[in-house]
This record gives structure tokens, sequence and C-alpha cells, in this order.
């Protein structure tokens, strides 16, 4: 499936209500310091109005590397801190919402992805990594955002002169 394929399809389904969206495995509030969305509908409609990326966890409850990112590097008080900084985040259990895995080419858990507001790929980290590596890898999706962004503004600038 080709990018502006991908990202139509994503698109499109984010027209379409997807259910709560909560997850078993990653309802850990007392514990967490990351801000989740109840919904990648809801994550998407708050990056389109603060201009952040998503960041979506893919996982399942039966996951054991997914209880283990979850435990270790989401629960990590800096990468926490950075994420809600940054970023609007979102779990999605793969098994409750196959299509939108399907269009993400999510091919094991766990996975995160991180999407421009407007649904551009900007990232992708697959398996448990420890919070260090998925820093970095957020960095780095972030700063194709900014750069992007820029690109975009003073492609849209030039056209008005």
């Amino acid at each position: 499936m080709s990018h502006l394929t991908r990202r139509s399809a994503l698109l499109g389904t984010l027209g379409i209500c997807f259910g709560t969206g909560s997850l078993a495995w990653g309802d850990r509030p007392e514990k967490e310091a990351i801000t989740w969305q109840k919904s990648l509908k809801d994550a998407h409609q708050l990056a389109v109005q603060q201009n952040k990326p998503m960041m979506v966890v893919f996982g399942a409850e039966w996951c054991g590397p997914c209880k283990q990112l979850n435990q270790t590097t989401l629960t990590n008080p800096q990468l926490a801190k950075y994420i809600n900084s940054t970023f609007i985040s979102v779990h999605i259990d793969i098994e409750d919402e196959v299509q939108i895995a399907k269009i993400l080419d999510v091919k094991s858990i766990p996975c995160t992805i991180i999407l421009s507001p407007e649904a551009d790929l900007l990232g992708r980290v697959e398996g448990f990594v420890q919070p260090a590596p998925m820093y970095q890898k957020l960095v780095s999706a972030k700063k194709l955002h900014t750069e992007t962004h820029m690109q975009a503004a003073g492609a849209s600038q030039s056209q008005v002169r």
C-alpha cells in the first residue's frame, strides 16, 4: 500500500467513530504519568487542534512485551514528561482495531507509530525498547514533524506572494 493510499485510508477511517479504545493492559492511571486519549479519533482531534504529532501505541492484553513496554519504558518519568509535552498519545488494542493496524502496517506488537496531525508517518518503533532508545526515536519523529511543518508554512507563504 502506498504512503498516500495508507494516509487516505487512515484519514477516512478516522471519520468513523471508534469505540472507547480503552485497554486493560494500558489502564494504570494511578501510576502512569502519560496522558492517554480514549480513542484514536479523540487523539486525532487534539493533534489537529494543538498541531502535535500523535503517538499511537499498539498492543494487546495478552502480550508480554507490551506489558514490559508499558511498565518499564512508558512509565519512565522523564520520558512521560517529554511525551506529554510533545505528543498526543493513545493506546490501541490491536484486536479491537484490526483495520487501523492493517492500514498502518502493524505486523507485530508492541508497535509505536508517530503520525503527524495530517496522518503522515513520522516514525515507528517496533518491539520492546528501553526509555533511552524510545526517547531518541521520539525526538527524531518530532524533528521531522517540525521540519515538515516549517516547509509547508514556507510553501504556503510563497503562494501568497
